[in-house]
């Protein structure tokens, strides 16, 4: 598979007149960075000294700032607390590029804004601690969702549905939005939850990883043959244009149901050093990259590339156009002649 040096160019210059709506889960991830020098006297626990703190988007916020890294303008739904996280979240969505009239947000006065704190030192992962609550919409904010998504879709060449079932994106919820997407002819993709893995019916593509496919499907997705017979499994019951299923160190394997043809493409990844996001990371640029006019196969293999990028970075990181361009001249994918 090779890309051509003159469709990868004209693709970079159409991600900057296209807009892609997110609607999904908002998180803030936040970081205590910083070393360990001695273990506490009041429990065997690793004592960190803090010297750093950091916050980042999370949740379907990685998605739009993995839009912003490679210059493409995104529409944001989602809902957050009216508190002090939700401040700092809505501020990290307007530095990246999100103007204020494509920023739809439901702000809650009882939920907290979903928080994710990770304490990190010396490079590693400490642990974790997650303020949320999961509570599914009201059947009025829905309504309120949508009518606003009419509006807003009209701007839009493509939606992600980025769900990470904390209770914005419900089942009558997510196949609403499917079925305003294909109404209006709006290329619709999903990086889902197994919990409502066989709600999203007639999309572009699904984006679960192997574990994720397996899970919904009861059994262990291993082998090239079984990951072909779950996409064909998946696609029968939810009719999309494509399926993608990442494999971690296997890379990840593609389905077109039109033409009922595999590709297989192995992981670039040379050294993994944070996963978080890399399935963010997939979702993002294979979408933009397919709203430009590119094709399935191609808007894949730039999907695996960066996300062989992504995962060489600290947390939930991105990747840049130039980035993209010299890994894939490095690996041999770009074809510099034409």
């Amino acid at each position: 598979m090779k890309i051509k040096k003159t469709s990868l160019r004209k693709s970079f210059e159409d991600l900057g007149k296209i807009k892609v709506l997110v609607i999904g889960d908002l998180i803030l991830d936040e970081y205590l960075i910083g070393s360990v020098e001695r273990i506490s006297p009041e429990a065997p626990v690793p004592v960190v000294w803090v010297r750093n703190e950091k916050q980042s988007l999370g949740g379907s916020g990685n998605v739009v700032q993995n839009l912003s890294s490679i210059g493409v303008s995104g529409v944001v739904f989602g809902r957050i607390g009216e508190d002090k996280a939700g401040e700092s979240l809505e501020g990290l969505l307007r530095s990246h590029s999100v103007a204020e009239n494509d920023l739809v947000l439901l702000k809650s006065k009882t939920l907290p804004t979903i928080l994710k704190t990770r304490i990190i030192a010396t490079h590693q992962q400490i642990c974790r601690v997650d303020r949320e609550e999961v509570v599914p919409l009201t059947k009025e904010e829905e309504s309120s969702v949508l009518n606003q998504l009419e509006i807003k879709l009209k701007e839009c060449s493509a939606v992600i549905l980025s769900d990470y079932d904390k209770g914005y994106l419900t089942p009558s919820l997510i196949q609403s939005v499917i079925r305003l997407c294909n109404r209006e002819n709006k290329i619709v993709t999903v990086d889902p939850q197994v919990s409502h893995f066989f709600l999203y019916q007639n999309i572009h593509i699904m984006t679960p990883n192997h574990h994720e496919a397996g899970k919904a499907l009861g059994r262990k997705l291993i082998s090239d043959s079984e990951i072909e017979s779950a996409c064909r499994e998946i696609s029968e019951k939810l009719t999309p244009e494509a399926m993608m299923i990442t494999r971690g160190e296997k890379g990840m394997s593609i389905f077109e149901r039109k033409t009922d043809s595999f590709y297989h493409i192995p992981t670039v990844a040379r050294e993994v050093f944070d996963v978080t996001g890399a399935g963010d990371t997939v979702i993002t640029t294979y979408t933009a990259f397919v709203a430009t006019g590119m094709s399935i196969a191609d808007a894949a293999l730039i999907s695996n590339v960066s996300a062989g990028i992504v995962v060489g970075k600290l947390g939930a990181a991105t990747v840049t156009q130039p980035e993209i361009e010299e890994a894939l001249q490095t690996l041999g994918y770009l074809d510099v002649n034409q």
